[in-house]
């Protein structure tokens, strides 16, 4: 430090230290964060040693950890500074206003109430314009808890052995038989002159091609007796042709009915974009990064579908609703935010496959806060040791429930054997719900032929 006179424009006392010599030792010198219980970044427990005094309504001691706790635990250790907390602001982020103020943590740091604020901080540009912030402290994606897919059954199940394509080629394959029987048929009648003129007409023949070829595609024989060995070959090639197809169609029916086939479920950011899923958290900060983000018409779509929910809301809509649930993952893989959704409830969800963004998180502190530098480097220097990724792992596993936490990672990619399956309604309900159908237009038809020969 110096003493500098003005007036005679020089330095009268010099302590022969620099100001960055004072920073590496702080001589216990307090350092404020504001704290809620947000696993695995910040954890309190009132119960636990070693505690932190907790400045809010004078209560004496608290037990903070956390992954971000230890980088400014550990940092103070080293630098020789006190680690204090405040838990006024102890159920959100909060946000920055247009006039500098602000709720929540991010309201007590623009009061300068606490001076460093973590809990897994996106770097938005609202905090960067009114304050400052450290280097990165971790990567952070924001997903989503989605409804597990559900076994199609419906009445397009018979329909699913083949494609439409191939649909399409097997009912112009039958139109050609149908008019290759009709025409034959035609001929052999009018050439041999059998029967009264009106039993050799077109409308005969082509009534006579319909119906054999309705028949031989589910291989049941005619009544009528050919006589031209032209309308032999013909019904022999197309029973041939109908046994095949319907060998292969009977094969790819027993696949489908014996093998569950799921339905799409909104487990991409694409998905749950074309399915226009809602999907809850309990704060506005989830989203401010898309706020910001214009360009991008799906994120834009994503957010007219986002709601904010309490967290007993949350929990109760996990077990009904059709809704997707924020979670946070952590740069090495862990999830944030899974405490909301109850254990009875995770069956009928599954993680998403990706991210819908991702961000870099920071601790935030005032402006000119002055051992912002001595802090990144020390932030770095953890980056480089590995402590980052082994603190993620241990706090994880210390505080959160690892059976619990494989559970939901686990259903990102489902196990799709499944071994055999005994044979239920659910298999045949598409079948079931076509043959009520051909059944009901069958008595409407049977109804009507009553009554048109009851008027005749």
């Amino acid at each position: 430090m110096q003493l500098y006179d003005a007036h005679v424009k020089k330095v009268i006392w010099d302590s022969g230290l620099d100001m960055f010599s004072k920073l590496y030792d702080l001589k216990g010198r307090e350092i404020v964060f504001g704290v809620f219980n947000y696993k695995p970044y910040m954890l309190l427990d009132y119960l636990k040693k070693p505690a932190a005094f907790d400045r809010f309504l004078n209560k004496s001691e608290a037990a903070v950890d956390g992954t971000e706790v230890r980088v400014l635990r550990t940092f103070c250790e080293l630098y020789n500074c006190t680690v204090q907390i405040d838990t006024s602001e102890n159920s959100d982020w909060g946000d920055v206003f247009a006039n500098v103020t602000g709720v929540g943590l991010m309201g007590m740091l623009l009061n300068r109430t606490v001076e460093y604020g973590i809990g897994g901080f996106f770097m938005l540009y609202g905090g960067y314009q009114n304050m400052e912030m450290t280097t990165f402290l971790g990567r952070s994606g924001i997903t989503c808890l989605v409804p597990a897919p559900q076994r199609m059954i419906n009445w397009i199940l018979p329909l699913r052995p083949f494609q439409g394509t191939l649909w399409l080629c097997i009912i112009f394959c039958l139109v050609i038989e149908c008019i290759s029987l009709a025409v034959t048929r035609f001929k052999e009648r009018l050439s041999d002159g059998i029967g009264a003129p009106q039993h050799n007409s077109w409308q005969q023949s082509l009534y006579f091609g319909v119906v054999s070829t309705l028949k031989l595609f589910v291989n049941q024989s005619t009544s009528y007796v050919a006589t031209s060995y032209a309308l032999r070959t013909i019904l022999l090639a197309s029973y041939i042709l109908d046994i095949i197809l319907t060998t292969v169609y009977g094969g790819g029916l027993a696949a489908i009915l014996t093998l569950p086939k799921l339905e799409e479920v909104a487990d991409s950011r694409q998905r749950l974009y074309e399915h226009k899923l809602i999907w809850t958290g309990t704060s506005i900060a989830w989203v401010l990064a898309l706020d910001m983000d214009n360009t991008d018409p799906v994120l834009q779509g994503l957010l007219e579908h986002y709601q904010i929910n309490d967290g007993a809301a949350i929990a109760k809509k996990s077990r009904s609703e059709q809704m997707g649930f924020v979670l946070e993952r952590l740069q090495f893989g862990h999830l944030a935010n899974a405490d909301l959704i109850p254990d009875d409830a995770l069956h009928r969800l599954k993680l998403m496959v990706d991210d819908i963004y991702y961000s870099y998180s920071a601790a935030y502190v005032p402006r000119l806060w002055p051992y912002l530098k001595v802090h990144n480097d020390f932030i770095l220097m953890w980056h480089s040791s590995g402590l980052d990724k082994y603190w993620e792992w241990k706090i994880s596993g210390e505080y959160m429930s690892p059976h619990r936490h494989n559970r939901i990672a686990s259903s990102q990619r489902p196990n799709l054997y499944i071994g055999p399956v005994p044979l239920g309604i659910d298999n045949f309900i598409g079948l079931i719900m076509l043959w009520c159908f051909g059944m009901g237009c069958s008595l409407l038809a049977f109804v009507g032929e009553l009554w048109y020969f009851s008027m005749k």
